[in-house]
Parts: C-alpha cells; structure tokens; sequence
C-alpha cells in the first residue's frame, strides 16, 4: 500500500480529518486500551507487525528534519542490527524513535523486554501505540539519553492480546 492510500485509511480508522492529528488519536487509543483500534490497524496491516507501518507516517508528516534531524532507521537496517545484537533479556535502545528497531529485535525474541528512551515527546505516541499493538513489554524513559536527563514515563505491561500501557507519575 502506498503512504497516501495507507494515511487515507489510518484517518478513517481514527477518525480524523489531518494526519497532524494522528499523534493525539493513537495517544487516546493508548490511554484508553480502544482495542478496537488496535484490531482495526492490525486489520488495516495485515496482520503484518515485523515492520514499523508509522515510521513513515511520522517522518513524513510529523518529523522534525531541519531543526532536529530527525529521520527514520530503514528495515535492512533496523533488521541487520538487531541480527547483530546477541541475545538479552533486556535490550536497551537509547534514540529509539517511533520503535523500528525495536520490533525487528522483538521480531526474533518475543519475550525480551525493552528499555527505551527517546528525546522527543511528540513520537511518543507513535511508540507506544507500536508496543502495545506488539504485546513488547518495555519502560519509556523520556529525555536526553547524552547527558542522562531521563526520567521513567511509561512501563508497557504485557496483556492477554495487547500490552497496557501506564503513565508514571513519579519518577526514582
């Protein structure tokens, strides 16, 4: 499916009229645990969740590329380290994104867990809506991974289909 055909659907299934507001739609799906949304995207994917269907939403629509550089990590890529990365119970991902590499590393170890930490918090929604479509059970720092900033924000839960995503409140 190409990227125009492929927003056009994504804005039906979240009933939105500009893909700007996407962020905002999977956030309340996170929030809420709309399994619906999630089984509509899975849907609307084909059930195909080794690969980041957002990333490309995000960077074309969402990203910042002039100011913070932003750009997305391609598959081979994300695939070919997550090849490289020996096997862990916690794999750590310090510019994680919209989670590209993250689900090629779930990809091959489904019972792995994450911890991520990404910078800018309008991909956030992004992300999580990617681990808990994934069932990835990961705790999201945000802030600057360089010069150690980061505070814990969510922790994904494994669920029965979907993970659940909590907000934390206060950090240690």
């Amino acid at each position: 499916m190409e990227l125009l055909e492929f927003v056009k659907a994504l804005k039906k299934t979240f009933d939105i009229d500009d893909v700007e507001k996407l962020g905002d739609a999977l956030a309340l799906a996170v929030k809420t645990n709309d399994t619906s949304k999630f089984d509509a995207f899975r849907e609307l994917v084909n059930d195909e969740l080794d690969v980041d269907h957002l990333q490309k939403v995000y960077q074309y629509y969402c990203a910042d590329r002039v100011e913070k550089k932003q750009d997305y990590t391609p598959r081979s890529l994300a695939a070919l380290v997550a090849a490289l990365t020996p096997p862990s119970a916690v794999v750590v991902d310090l510019c994680t994104g919209s989670g590209a590499l993250t689900i090629q590393k779930w990809k091959e170890s489904p019972t792995t867990t994450f911890e991520l930490y990404e910078l800018d918090e309008r991909v956030l929604p992004f992300l999580l809506f990617n681990l808990a479509l994934r069932n990835i059970e990961a705790r999201v720092f945000v802030g600057d991974a360089l010069d150690d900033s980061c505070e814990l924000k969510y922790q994904v839960s494994r669920g029965s289909v979907y993970g659940r995503v909590a907000y934390i409140e206060s950090t240690f």
